[in-house]
This record gives C-alpha cells, structure tokens and sequence, in this order.
C-alpha cells in the first residue's frame, strides 16, 4: 500500500490518467462506447488545446486506451469518465477499448487526430 502510494506520488505508478487541474478546457468531446462501436470514431483537436473528454458506455464496461497520448481509463455503465490532457503534439493517436467485452472487442477502435497549429501570419 505505501509503495503504491509513493509511485503514485512519484508519477510512476502507471500510466497518466484524467490529470489534475484547473485550467478550464477549450474542447469537450463526448464519446460514447457500446457493443462493437465507439462513437464518434474520429476526433479532431488543434494542437495546443486543453481537452477534455467525456466517456460513456450504453451498455457494459469498457475500457478507453489512448496510448500516444498515455490514456487508460475503465468506463463504466452509468458513469461518466473525465479525461484531461493537453494536445502537445501533432499527429493520429489510435484509441481502441481496452477491456474484453465480447467478440466483436477487436472492432471497438477510432483515433484522436491533434491538427498542428498554424503559424500567425508575418506582417
């Protein structure tokens, strides 16, 4: 217990998930998982943003794992999972459900696409 503890306060207890803080998101996203979809499977965000993502499940639980981005949180029926992070980086980070819900399991899949941000123009 006071191991866990102490590489939970140490940041090396796993991966980084629904970090803390108060800065208020410029994007929310809501994303829905069910029986073999997650819906929308595509989310777009500009780099640099502070994003929040809201997920729910319609049906059993289901796990959302962003690896690029350091994501895994379980979702379960009747509970909304509050994901925050900062869009850093550039690029297509693939997002899947990460606990075995049934045999079309494999299907549940989409991507979190962070557009670069544009240079201002020079005057």
């Amino acid at each position: 217990m006071l191991a866990t503890l102490f590489l939970t306060l140490l940041g090396l207890g796993g991966c980084r998930t629904a970090p803390r803080n108060d800065a208020q998101p410029d994007i929310i996203k809501r994303i829905v998982m069910k029986k073999w979809t997650i819906e929308p499977n595509r989310i777009e965000v500009p780099q640099g943003g502070e994003v929040e993502l809201v997920v729910t499940t319609t049906d059993v639980e289901h796990g959302i794992a962003i690896p690029g981005l350091d994501i895994r949180e379980p979702v379960q029926p009747g509970k909304e999972t509050v994901i925050r992070f900062k869009a850093n980086t550039a690029g297509t980070y693939p997002m899947s459900c990460s606990i075995l819900c049934g045999t079309g399991h494999k299907q549940m899949t989409g991507v979190i696409v962070v557009t670069a941000a544009v240079p201002a123009a020079s005057h």
